[in-house]
Parts: structure tokens; sequence; C-alpha cells
């Protein structure tokens, strides 16, 4: 009897071992939209940053040390986010802002991010209002919007 026992707890322990694995690795499959309560929104600035001759420039560093979300007199700071102009000089930003604000504004300050910069950094601040939100689903998400703006880097004195 305390073999057949010791048997069964064994089995039952690696079945639960088994299912929970399971579970955990399937629950980080994929990165979800927040949904259940939280009304959210995208906002993507995207672009061309070019010389002053217009030819584009590949590598420049791209730094939102600011997206601020404002509802009336509130306001939320985000995170720091990087990216990179590809060779033919265009980006993409995106942001998805939880809790949908009446107002988003994305700060994005250009950089030569090599140790010898050519170029003079710049910076821009793109604003969003809830009107720009196009293709909401009706229920929690709230939609998406986007801007182009281009840039051109003044190259440095030397």
């Amino acid at each position: 009897m305390k073999r057949f026992k010791r048997k069964l707890i064994r089995g039952t322990n690696w079945a639960l071992a088994g299912l929970l694995t399971m579970l955990g690795f399937s629950s980080c499959s994929r990165i979800g939209e927040m949904e259940y309560g939280s009304p959210n929104a995208n906002f993507k600035v995207m672009g061309r940053v070019t010389d002053e001759q217009g030819r584009p420039i590949s590598g420049v560093r791209i730094v939102a040390p600011n997206v601020e979300g404002k509802w009336g007199k509130q306001q939320y700071p985000s995170p720091l986010d990087t990216t990179y102009t590809s060779p033919d000089g265009s980006y993409r930003y995106w942001h998805n802002a939880g809790w949908a604000p009446d107002s988003v504004y994305v700060k994005l300050k250009f950089e030569d991010p090599t140790s010898n910069p050519l170029y003079e950094p710049d910076s821009v601040t793109v604003g969003f209002a809830k009107g720009d939100l196009k293709g909401a689903s009706g229920e929690w998400y709230q939609g998406a919007a986007e801007k182009k703006v281009n840039i051109t880097l003044k190259r440095k004195n030397k």
C-alpha cells in the first residue's frame, strides 16, 4: 500500500510539473495587447533623416527621453526608448500608451552615435491629440495615430 501511494504521488507530481511547464511556456508565446479594463492607443512617428544636401544618413540614434501623456492636468512619464535609422535614412518610433490619454507628446533626440560625430544633434517634439486616433475597436483599443517628421541634420564645424 505504501509503495502504491508513493508511485501515485510521484506520478501526480510529474504530471503537475509537466502541465505547469506547458502552461508557463504557452503564456510567454506572444506579447498581447493590453485588455480587460485598460484602454490603450498606439502612437507612431516616422520619417527620414538627411544631411543638408538631402542625402540619407544611416545609423543615426533616435532616443525618446520622454513621452508625456496628459489627462487634463495629470501627466505620466515613459521609459527611455531608442531606435536607429536604416540605410535609406528612414526611422520608425512606436509607443503604446496605456489608458489612452487626451494628448501625447513624443520628444525625440537625433544624435550621431559614432565616437567622432559628424553631425550636430537635434531634437523635436511631436504632439498627438485624441482626435488623431483612427481604427478604434469600439472596446478597449482606442486606435492608432501616426505622423511623419523628416529631420535635416547639420554638419559639425571642425
